[in-house]
């Protein structure tokens, strides 16, 4: 079957923000484009209007069906394809064209929809939904919200593995208008069909992810109650929903009961041992939960008709199998399995905290160093910035400093690197150095204030005043740095002792300030000490100041150095009960 031709149809309402995205991924994927806007007021039509001549209007009514049916009475392709503004065609998964191509194909696909849950470590949601139909008059729109594809009796659908389709993780704030706003027509539409399964299903949803999950659980325990096996599309994410939702409410044991059910049931079902794992490792049955996330890992990646979270047969179950064994006193299996995680996926850096920890205990921090370079995390720059905080936040700034430099990429163009070089190599001795990177930091970086904060408290260390002085009135121009310029000038003038600066700054208000003494006293409390740098390196002194700065407010100044000391004390603590076995946990 040759020559068929594809059209997009959307629905569009103020995407602006997303919509050329959305229309540069179908480059080359489609023939025709419709754009039906439901009353946009932010350009988006304007946008449209750049990709085709087919833009139309539609007067909305609470109705995505009638407007995604009104696309398709526009489209002329043989086949419609649809999208929504907020998501995009990942390039080089699958192409359209083949698919509407092939001899003896069906009359409809469904295609994997990506949806993120943490775009920082690349974990997502992973579903099949019907995208791709053949524009013949039979396949139609149903629903008011969460609109479907509605199959006609004896329609053929197949299930293809790409093209993968990726949905932009909206901000919190648009994501819980967006959710309001289906709440309310969900309540409106299960008000007319109470026993509608599909509402069900999505009103569940819906709360669960607006953290509601007492308001959740009745719908998808009904939900799960009333799909059957032949809507296993709808029937597995109920499951696995209902799952977390009695997770979320404490409710462990019916969660596992449902686990066990669902074990005999659903064999495939990776993400089932997956999430019976995690219930048996909160109930702290470390041995059960090894065995069900081993499972998880045997059953891989489960079949499509299953909805899925990526990472439940590898990174994932890698991680809480490494902190299972961790708990049960098998430090050395547990590093295994946080090596694993890293390998499966670098983005997924938690397991570099608990490495960290359990090297440093074990045999101190030089090992620990080692041990990170030895088995290469330090090649990716991520685990290599995470592993040098670490090394920084528990006092050895020269070891977050080699950190970095082992990481051996040239990043001479990365500002991010050249501020935390900068930083790290202050705080360990080297100011001028330090103070070299940081300079290279330009005024438009996102680091640019704090890389003035750190010339500053460098130069302070060198004992150079005036100029530290100059840096400090500078940030003083900035709104966001005058907590700290104030600081540093107050520190500046204790440290020459010569009484009262001239020109002194007005005063800021006591909590402010406090708060910014405090944030300084805490990095520079990590300063190698004086002892084991060069001469002309006065950290002991600085944080004396600091101390004395503290000292000259109200009780709330005595009352911030106390709260600071004591959680410096309560952290040693752990980590010596983390070392010694004393009932220490993960960090």
């Amino acid at each position: 079957m040759m020559n068929e031709t594809i059209t997009l149809a959307m629905i569009v309402k103020n995407e602006a923000g997303n919509l050329e995205n959305c229309l540069i991924s179908v480059r080359g994927q489609v023939d025709e484009i419709v754009i039906v806007d439901t009353g946009s007021t932010d350009g988006a039509m304007e946008i449209a209007r750049k990709y085709t001549d087919k833009v139309y209007s539609f007067f909305w009514r609470e109705d995505f069906s009638a407007a995604r049916n009104f696309a398709v009475e526009k489209a002329s392709g043989d086949w419609i394809f649809y999208l929504d503004a907020d998501e995009e065609l990942v390039p080089g998964s699958g192409d359209l064209k083949c698919l509407a191509a092939r001899d003896l194909c069906p009359e409809a696909y469904l295609l994997p929809i990506n949806n993120p849950i943490d775009g920082v470590t690349g974990e997502y949601n992973r579903f099949f939904v019907l995208r791709l139909f053949k524009n013949n008059g039979r396949y139609r729109f149903k629903g008011i919200i969460h609109e479907q594809v509605a199959v006609p009796e004896n329609g053929v659908v197949e299930i293809a593995e790409g093209p993968v389709i990726n949905h932009r993780k909206l901000p919190a704030g648009n994501r819980n208008r967006k959710r309001g706003r289906n709440l309310s027509l969900l309540i409106k539409a299960s008000s007319a069909d109470p026993r509608n399964r599909f509402l069900q299903y999505y009103l569940g949803v819906e709360w669960l992810m607006l953290g509601k999950p007492e308001r959740a659980l009745q719908f998808l325990q009904q939900a799960y109650r009333n799909l059957t096996d032949e809507n296993l599309l709808f029937r597995g994410p109920a499951l696995r929903y209902l799952i977390i939702c009695l997770n979320a409410l404490g409710r462990l044991d019916e969660a596992i009961c449902l686990c066990l059910e669902a074990d005999l049931k659903y064999p495939e079902y990776t993400d089932i041992y997956y999430l019976g794992g995690i219930l048996f490792e909160e109930k702290q049955e470390y041995q059960l939960a090894i065995k069900w996330l081993s499972q998880a890992v045997k059953c891989g990646t489960p079949p499509p008709l299953y909805s899925h979270q990526n990472g439940s047969e590898s990174f994932l179950a890698f991680y809480h199998l490494g902190y299972c064994h961790e708990m049960i006193g098998q430090t050395d299996a547990a590093c295994g399995y946080y090596l694993q995680t890293l390998t499966a996926n670098p983005k997924y850096i938690y397991p570099v905290y608990n490495l960290f920890l359990i090297i440093l205990a074990k045999s101190g921090p030089l090992r620990a160093l080692e041990y990170f370079k030895e088995k290469g995390c330090l090649n990716n720059i991520e685990i290599a910035f995470t592993a040098a905080g670490l090394f920084f936040k528990s006092g050895y700034p020269d070891l977050a400093r080699l950190c970095l430099e082992e990481n051996g990429t040239d990043r001479n163009k990365d500002e991010k690197f050249r501020f935390y070089l900068g930083k790290y190599s202050i705080f360990s001795g080297n100011p001028g150095q330090g103070i070299e990177f940081l300079k290279q930091i330009s005024a438009e970086s996102e680091f640019f204030v704090r890389s003035q904060i750190y010339q500053a408290i460098a130069l302070l260390l060198q004992e150079r005043y005036s100029e530290s002085k100059s840096k400090a009135l500078a940030l003083w121009k900035n709104r966001l740095a005058r907590r700290e310029a104030r600081i540093l000038l107050g520190l500046t003038r204790q440290m020459q002792k010569k009484g009262i600066l001239d020109n002194c700054p007005a005063r800021i208000g006591e909590d402010d300030m406090l708060g910014a003494v405090r944030e300084i006293l805490e990095e520079c409390g990590r300063c190698l000490p004086d002892g084991r740098v060069s001469a002309g390196f006065d950290s002991i002194g600085l944080i004396e100041e600091l101390e004395s700065i503290t000292k000259n407010f109200s009780h709330k100044g005595w009352l911030t150095l106390y709260e600071y000391y004591r959680d410096k004390t309560c952290a040693w603590r752990d980590f010596v009960n983390y070392k010694f076995g004393l009932g220490g946990g993960r960090s």
